[in-house]
């Protein structure tokens, strides 16, 4: 009988994206399914809170399934290898993109996040590695949501509240004397609208405190101390109050094993924390229990930029580069 043919291939499909499904809805998140203009992404997972809250938090899934993609086996996993558009698309998309790769026969996936993986320098190019310890029906739900900045502290609705932790959170070791209050009211910038976050700004705030308490030896960091610092970041993001890259963080933070650099936009309530400190100060100052600035505040911008003295000896040397290929045009093949 002559009549259309479905063919394997889209049963597999199915299947891939039916598991997927089933694992969101036993795990209480949101999946919805790409109905229109699949060019890359099957769909979206949006993390849910325990409670039923949706949060927002929501990454790219695709979903590839067969027995051909378990083909290329290494001793961590499976290779899968991309097309070039597609790796393209993945690394730009505004979303962690979730690479699943589902075995029918098992009825097993397996999962990783492809645009950080595309992202990260130094990774191999040609494939993206899909660990086998990356079992989705094993899988924890936050760790599917982490590159999007999920955290597992709570949200704290009270912005006095907020403050009160940004005060109270504090380093316990007395080389390291340094809050959260430091880190946010001193990275404030560009007219109270972003946050700078950098060592330079932790070690000056802590050399100051240092020198303000009188304490006779030098700053101490180790691991517990960079632990401390790169918590912020996180706090940050638990409580929405900056417009975090955390992604990208993680590629210095967990890849490179250093803390990250960056200037972020404050998000509306990182702004109206801002706020509260500037009307809380005034109110301290009326009282007689802060002395006035003098047209200082304790949140304020600061300014910052490269060291010059990091790129002004490279100035000849980029100035002869750019000599030299227009002179000779073909360099540039």
């Amino acid at each position: 009988m002559d009549l259309p043919k479905a063919g394997r291939a889209y049963a597999q499909e199915r299947l891939g994206i039916a598991a997927l499904q089933m694992h969101a809805a036993k795990r209480g998140q949101i999946w919805r399914e790409t109905g229109t203009g699949d060019v890359g992404i099957d769909g979206n997972l949006e993390f849910v809170t325990p409670e039923g809250f949706a949060t927002g938090r929501i990454v790219g899934v695709q979903v590839k399934a067969g027995p051909s993609y378990f083909k290329h086996a290494t001793a961590e996993g499976w290779k899968f290898y991309p097309e070039d558009k597609h790796k393209r698309y993945w690394e730009s998309y505004p979303l962690p993109v979730l690479l699943v790769i589902h075995d029918p026969d098992s009825n097993k996936s397996y999962w990783t996040d492809a645009r950080q993986v595309l992202r990260t320098p130094g990774t191999e190019s040609a494939y993206i590695e899909i660990p086998r310890r990356n079992d989705l029906d094993e899988t924890d739900v936050f760790a599917l949501f982490r590159n999007a900045g999920l955290q597992e502290q709570p949200f704290i609705s009270d912005l006095n509240e907020v403050l009160i932790v940004l005060l109270q959170t504090q380093s316990q070791e007395a080389s390291f004397p340094l809050s959260y209050f430091d880190m946010f009211v001193q990275g404030l910038t560009n007219i109270c609208r972003s946050l700078y976050y950098g060592m330079d700004l932790v070690t000056n705030a802590v050399e100051f405190n240092l020198a303000a308490s009188e304490f006779e030896f030098g700053m101490g960091m180790g691991d517990t101390e960079h632990q401390f610092v790169f918590g912020f970041v996180k706090f940050l993001q638990a409580q929405n109050l900056a417009q975090i890259d955390y992604a990208d963080c993680l590629i210095d933070w967990v890849d490179r094993e250093m803390q990250p650099n960056f200037v972020a936009p404050l998000t509306q309530r990182g702004r109206k924390l801002v706020d509260l400190i500037f009307k809380k100060e005034a109110r301290l100052v009326e009282q007689g229990m802060l002395p006035a600035g003098d047209g200082r505040h304790v949140a304020q911008e600061g300014f910052f930029g490269m060291a010059v003295e990091s790129y002004y000896p490279r100035l000849p040397l980029i100035r002869a580069f750019q000599q030299a290929i227009k002179d000779e045009p073909h360099n540039l093949a």
